[in-house]
């Protein structure tokens, strides 16, 4: 009866020929090897992946920095916008009016009403702030100065005031049944027309020749 493998002495397992262990070594290196290289490959697959995930966001997130930039730029010049819009409108706004005045050198010539070409972006801007009311009542209203008599400037301030409307509705598209007018020639001046002196005051008079514009609230 053969003796078992365990019972094998020391000096016959030096005597056996290991050659014939050699595949299956090679085998399990072999395995190791591409165990290991399968386990470093999802390793770094893993660590690639949030990688490229960080860097599609960063570059997102500076896409979103540019448009905010470039929204707030728009925001800022349509600021500075209707900044020079009012300070040209005299703009002033409560709770139930807006006022605009224009000058009237600015928009008519001297005892005149037909208005201006180069004053018709003054309008176009009245216009839009107008449009802002859609359901509001509108009032223009014509000034004069105290040259002339007092029949030249009511009908003049009459006429400068249906002048406005008339471009408004034309040009802007205001519904005219919103846009009433009046004239009141010298009557109403913001300014002396002459100084203490009884000299002439040309500033005042400027400031007198003038349209306003109200619209009302709804």
């Amino acid at each position: 009866m053969p003796e078992p493998v365990h019972s094998l002495k020391f000096e016959e397992l030096e005597t056996m020929n290991l050659s014939q262990f050699r595949p299956f070594t090679e085998l399990l290196i072999c395995t190791s090897l591409l165990a290991w290289a399968c386990l470093t490959t999802a390793l770094a697959q893993e660590t690639q992946i949030p990688l490229e995930s960080q860097k599609k966001q960063i570059e997102l997130d500076r896409q979103q920095l540019e448009l905010d930039k470039k929204q707030l730029e728009l925001q800022r010049k349509q600021l500075q916008i209707e900044e020079a819009a009012r300070k040209e409108l005299q703009l002033k706004e409560t709770e139930k009016t807006v006022t605009m005045k224009l000058e009237g050198d600015v928009v008519f010539d001297f005892g005149k009403a037909e208005i201006k070409s180069k004053a018709e972006q003054t309008l176009d801007k009245v216009g839009t702030v107008i449009s802002q009311f859609p359901e509001g009542k509108v009032l223009i209203e014509g000034y004069t100065d105290s040259k002339g008599s007092q029949r030249v400037n009511l009908e003049l301030s009459n006429r400068r005031a249906q002048a406005v409307k008339d471009w408004l509705v034309r040009k802007k598209g205001i519904a005219e049944s919103i846009i009433t007018t009046s004239g009141f020639g010298e009557t109403k001046p913001v300014a002396p027309n002459t100084n203490p002196d009884g000299s002439d005051n040309p500033q005042g008079r400027q400031q007198n020749r003038r349209v306003e514009i109200t619209v009302e609230k709804n």
